[in-house]
């Protein structure tokens, strides 16, 4: 490695630590480092500028410009209500019901931390009534939206593919977002019977949840919600026929803008912008990285090692330190994920860097339960017994960096 290329990683590990240190959003502060490092190398300008993603920027801020408008029209809401009443009393169904709701609502494009937002305050105050522990209940909750967050309509799903594809990777769609599936269901279940769900199980049928459950009030759509809902159809269908993830999801929110006059002003502020500027920072830093032949030089030496569950074992377990600090998990995909595709020249057949890829992917996005993530932070902002919310999922999230890396060194 050049003393070039060895600088350039101090200056990313560097930059991190001030971002965690002074809670800067990491893909701000990677903007001017990456302008730092150009004129440092001497790359030329344009190398910065041909690193940017933007093909993810459009999709981040598409589907959530029309997430917004289901969410706006009131619609989310319902489909939250509905859910809950499905559990007709038993109480031990209510964290895998909002464990589905999640799921789809990422399924459907939505970012895992719009639908932390929207959930977790429904979840949590059910969570209170039923007596049922937040640390359970928020676990579940987040592993269902990393189910969701691997299907092509997600950008975390998307934003792995499209480092597979640069690196020439063939991967298989399907088999990503199963494998990861895999792994964040695992990871629920145990998180589950850990934290009281035998006890749950024990538990009698809930008159009260029983009965505003048993006969849901009957719901009468606005327009706004109808066609909420038909757009978000109309996404699904398109995205499946191969249009464009992003420019389909912005195409559908301005038609809903322009019919319901909704004022552009609103409809930007609650655009994702710190995430897209994350996504942007950090992939222009990676794309550097390339450029000097950094993430070469790693895989390299990643695929000299002999063993190759020990390369899947150092690259997971590095992942895992870094999920557990950093409060973005597409931040953390974004540095990862270029590495390890790096170090996959050896494997060739489509399944089994599906499969690598996707438990790969789960084992760091499982740490979206720790305290210093968004997810983590949204739990303990909703639940009654701070301390000791903070503590189970501190000990929770240690207990998975010790344990994840194990996973991919078995494959």
């Amino acid at each position: 490695m050049t003393t070039l290329q060895i600088c350039a990683l101090i200056w990313l590990a560097f930059v991190f630590g001030l971002s965690l240190w002074q809670h800067i959003n990491l893909g701000l502060i990677m903007i001017p480092a990456s302008f730092i490092l150009v004129l440092f190398s001497g790359l030329p300008l344009n190398a910065l500028y041909a690193a940017f993603p933007a093909k993810l920027v459009l999709l981040v801020l598409g589907v959530m410009y029309l997430w917004n408008h289901v969410q706006e029209s009131g619609f989310a809401g319902i489909i939250v209500k509905k859910a809950v009443a499905l559990a007709k009393g038993r109480v031990y169904l209510l964290p895998w019901i909002i464990h589905v709701l999640a799921a789809f609502i990422c399924a459907v494009g939505a970012l895992p931390a719009a639908a932390f937002a929207i959930t977790v305050p429904v979840a949590l105050e059910i969570a209170k009534r039923e007596r049922i522990s937040p640390t359970l209940m928020g676990i579940i909750l987040i592993q269902g939206s990393c189910v969701g967050g691997f299907t092509p309509f997600n950008p975390w799903g998307n934003l792995v593919a499209e480092q597979a594809a640069k690196a020439g990777i063939p991967l298989d769609a399907l088999y990503l977002f199963l494998s990861q599936g895999v792994i964040a269901v695992a990871v629920a279940v145990a998180a589950f019977f850990i934290f009281g769900g035998m006890e749950l199980l024990r538990r009698p049928i809930s008159a009260a949840l029983a009965e505003n459950g048993g006969a849901p009030e009957k719901t009468v759509l606005t327009p706004y919600q109808i066609c909420s809902f038909l757009g978000m159809l109309a996404f699904i269908v398109l995205v499946l026929f191969k249009y464009d993830v992003g420019l389909t999801a912005f195409t559908i929110g301005m038609i809903l803008q322009i019919a319901f006059r909704i004022k552009s002003k609103a409809a930007l502020s609650k655009l994702p912008w710190g995430i897209a500027i994350m996504i942007a920072g950090v992939l222009i830093y990676v794309g550097l990285l390339e450029k000097l032949g950094v993430l070469h030089t790693i895989g390299d030496y990643l695929v000299s090692i002999q063993h190759p569950s020990l390369v899947r074992f150092s690259v997971t377990i590095v992942g895992t330190i870094l999920a557990n600090f950093e409060s973005s998990s597409i931040a953390v995909l974004g540095l990862v994920i270029p590495v390890a595709v790096k170090s996959m020249v050896e494997v060739s057949t489509i399944l089994s860097n599906s499969i690598y890829l996707g438990v790969l992917s789960g084992c760091l996005v499982v740490m979206c339960a720790s305290p210093f993530h968004i997810g983590g932070a949204l739990i303990l902002s909703e639940a009654e017994n701070y301390d000791g919310t903070f503590k189970q999922l501190l000990f929770w999230v240690l207990g998975l960096t010790l344990v994840m890396p194990f996973i991919t060194f078995l494959l």
